[in-house]
């Protein structure tokens, strides 16, 4: 499922077409029949009316072509499928209804779903596991309760306190990063994350210049990557909490 619908659709070709080309590559069924009936099933799948099929993408909306989208992505019986930002690009008044489908049809053909996304209050919601990445390296891997509650990795601790909060009876830390930030192309030594870490002088002898970090597994299974000592983990508070708190 790619981030954006309305670049991903065909726009010379009807709705049902796009969704039998895709069953076409997925080698499903023996005839035309069967691959249209099926595409009719999966208009259902995405609650779209079957009436959509004959529809060009011209005429849809945007979250209209997100759930053509998916309903491809789902078309082959696809044991894991990858959404990459799905709603990044639709209104947020769209996302929602957006993200409950993905995890509907996701319980339904029981499928592994692989959700891309730099919004943390989405991945939240819908995630099991969480893997928190930065310049390509895997700097934290754990449930979803095991990421957003400390120990923190220290970029996941700044992406936490960038989630935007409008109720006033939370209370969220505000953390800014300072330093270069590196390119991709020509990353720092050492940790990746090193030339913007706020916990960086906890560790001593220059380390995080010199080494990248291992990776360690908590009692929990909770994975970090960090050379933080375990007593400075374990005196890491919650970024965002209750205000009475």
């Amino acid at each position: 499922v790619f981030q954006n619908p309305f670049d991903t659709l065909n726009p010379s070709m009807t709705v049902g077409r796009q969704i039998i080309r895709a069953l076409e590559i997925f080698k499903y069924g023996n005839s035309y029949a069967e691959r249209e009936a099926r595409m009719l099933e999966l208009l259902d799948l995405v609650k779209l009316p079957r009436a959509f099929a004959d529809r060009m993408p011209r005429q849809l909306s945007g979250g209209q072509k997100q759930r053509v989208g998916i309903a491809r992505a789902f078309a082959g019986g696809a044991r894991i499928v990858v959404a990459d930002e799905p709603v990044s690009a639709l209104d947020v008044s769209v996302q929602a209804a957006v993200t409950d489908l993905l995890m509907e049809i996701q319980r339904t053909e029981k499928t592994t779903l692989l959700f891309i996304s730099h919004d943390l209050s989405i991945v939240r919601y819908l995630s099991d596991r969480v893997m928190v990445m930065y310049l390509g390296h895997v700097v934290e891997m754990g449930t979803t309760d095991q990421v957003f509650a400390p120990p923190y990795h220290p970029y996941t601790e700044a992406l936490l306190s960038a989630v935007p909060i409008a109720d006033t009876s939370i209370q969220k830390e505000h953390i800014v990063l300072e330093g270069d930030i590196p390119s991709a192309m020509n990353p720092p030594s050492g940790c990746p994350f090193q030339t913007r870490c706020r916990w960086k002088d906890k560790v001593g002898g220059s380390l995080c210049e010199r080494e990248v970090p291992p990776i360690r597994t908590m009692a929990n299974g909770h994975q970090l990557k960090c050379h933080l000592d375990q007593s400075v983990l374990d005196e890491m508070t919650p970024v965002i909490k209750l205000a009475a708190e």
